[in-house]
């Protein structure tokens, strides 16, 4: 054997190259050298064993015939007491574990889904105080509730990196939250903190819980990338300061109020990259943003109260003054909930949109409201004017924009004309000047030219169509890399329960649309294939 391979980081080096293969014979070959080579057995079981799909895992490395599946329940139990060598078993395992995807694999532990309460008592009473995985760096946990808590504070170590917490739509009230409190004494050195829940962050910890955790972030100071609920004045500020924190996500109380937050001073948030946040309503957000100046990629909102039109103009605004016009690209604000339509939906045309037009390196723009949109051909050219470079445009997908449509075929060319990079676009396109039988089209080409390679997939929300076959054949002239086109007419709140007939007949027509854009698409490409070779054939002839 060469003497290279004798040294540990080499060995590690190859098998990280190896176990990483998407094979699934090379990691049996991986684990076949840990069993029968004395001198590759710690860098292959150092390799093998760094990242568990599952805590379980763990326990099912011990003697069999100290634990048991319950199938019944579901459950993984005890059925004996653990003993000192089943400890040192459980520990030559854990000391190489670096990452812990969830607490339990249903389809690693025949369908388990729960730990007993006499295997999690087990481990919480280890026979030393060392941690049960001493240097575990990136922690995954799905079960954050009274039951697991003594499990996961003593998987709370200090080369904990990377600490996410999912719910499944339960809520974390006390004591369970009192888990919270361990992270700042735990984990000095976290730069990552994630708290998720399928049920709304406002709803996920109560108000002892929202303080808990805000005194918590005070002691965490390395943090990088934050994804939780509302926090205090206080917590805020912390995080304001912080010089790495470069991915936030959280929400803004309903009782936020800008003035308690005097203190942030420039450059509050000056490395912020990545900026997320909830919040009842767009005014909320709005008074945020005022206290800010930052230089995000990427900026998300949400709020769950439909905005008026003069809270939209006024918040972007806002939103251009806070944001650097150089680096910003990408723009989401949505609305949550409310899936009916309002009786007298608020109006947005192009001037609500206008102060966005300052920020030239825009790739991606998302807007989803319970509004009607008036934009039109004027209006849609000037955005994709100001922005070149974008990649993706989404306007109203769910929401619909409403009965009146003012953006024509003609304003759709525009745009990708303007925006040879545009992959996507989500809007409501008026077709009646194209859209007729197609003995009316012979001789034209209603796309008068015009080729988009980038485009690959678009979204007419509730735009209403006649003859699918002529819109197909537009599309397929236009984006001959189309292959896929959406609607939003089997999930329309703008329509009334009258219109489900009416919803069904352009759903389908849809459909069929995007059954013809591929097919067209590819006969066009075919019947240029020919012409160039009977161009080639003829033009070697003639010499």
């Amino acid at each position: 054997m060469h003497r290279c391979l004798s040294i540990v980081e080499v060995q590690r080096a190859i098998f990280r190259e190896v176990y990483h293969q998407p094979a699934s014979k090379d990691r049996l070959t991986l684990a076949r050298l840990a069993r029968t080579c004395r001198a590759f057995n710690g860098a292959a079981l150092d390799v093998l064993w760094a990242t568990l799909e599952s805590f379980a895992i763990l326990v099912q490395c011990l003697p069999r015939d100290l634990w048991r599946i319950d199938v019944v329940e579901k459950t993984l139990r005890l059925r004996r007491p653990m003993s000192l060598k089943d400890w040192e078993i459980f520990y030559k395992y854990s000391i190489r574990v670096r990452c812990v995807s969830r607490v339990v694999e249903p389809e690693r532990a025949k369908g388990c889904t729960n730990l007993g309460g006499d295997v999690i008592f087990a481990l919480s009473n280890s026979p030393t105080y060392r941690p049960l995985i001493p240097f575990l760096r990136e922690l995954h946990w799905d079960k954050p509730n009274k039951k697991y808590a003594s499990l996961l504070r003593l998987l709370l170590t200090p080369s904990l990196e990377k600490l996410t917490l999912k719910a499944s739509g339960s809520q974390l009230r006390s004591p369970e939250v009192s888990i919270l409190t361990s992270m700042c004494t735990a984990c000095p050195s976290l730069r990552t903190l994630c708290i998720f829940s399928r049920v709304p962050f406002s709803q996920f910890l109560d108000t002892q819980g929202e303080k808990i955790l805000s005194e918590a972030i005070l002691y965490l100071h390395s943090l990088e990338s934050l994804v939780c609920p509302a926090l205090d004045e206080a917590a805020i500020v912390h995080l304001s300061r912080l010089p790495w924190l470069t991915d936030l996500s959280m929400e803004l109380r309903p009782d936020f109020k800008s003035n308690d937050l005097t203190s942030l001073a420039s450059p509050a948030f000056g490395s912020i990259y990545s900026l997320t946040l909830t919040a009842s309503s767009l005014a909320t957000l709005t008074s945020f943003l005022e206290l800010m100046q930052i230089t995000p990629s990427w900026v998300s909102f949400t709020v769950m109260e439909a905005p008026t039109a003069d809270a939209l103009r006024l918040f972007f605004l806002v939103l251009v003054n806070a944001c650097s016009s150089a680096r910003l690209s990408q723009i989401s604000l949505c609305v949550q909930g409310q899936r009916y339509a309002l009786l007298q939906p608020e109006q947005i045309t192009f001037s609500t949109l206008q102060s966005l037009l300052a920020l030239p390196n825009i790739i991606s723009f998302e807007l989803d409201i319970p509004c009607a949109i008036l934009l039109d051909d004027t209006g849609l050219t000037t955005l994709a004017k100001h922005w070149p470079i974008l990649n993706e445009l989404s306007i109203n997908p769910k929401r619909g924009w409403g009965t009146s449509n003012r953006i024509t075929h003609q304003g759709l060319l525009n745009l990708l004309s303007h925006c040879p990079q545009l992959g996507h676009f989500s809007l409501c396109v008026d077709f009646s000047d194209i859209d007729v039988d197609t003995s009316h089209l012979l001789g034209s080409r209603p796309g008068n030219g015009v080729t988009h390679d980038m485009c690959v997939s678009a979204g007419f929300v509730t735009s209403t169509i006649k003859n699918p076959i002529v819109i197909a054949a537009f599309l397929s002239d236009i984006c001959p890399r189309m292959f896929s086109v959406k609607d939003s007419w089997g999930d329309n709140p703008t329509m009334s329960e009258e219109d489900t007939e009416d919803m069904e007949i352009y759903r389908r027509r849809w459909e069929e649309v995007e059954g013809l854009v591929p097919a067209f698409a590819a006969v066009r490409q075919q019947c240029l294939e020919w012409y160039r070779k009977e161009t080639t054939v003829e033009d070697a002839a003639s010499m």
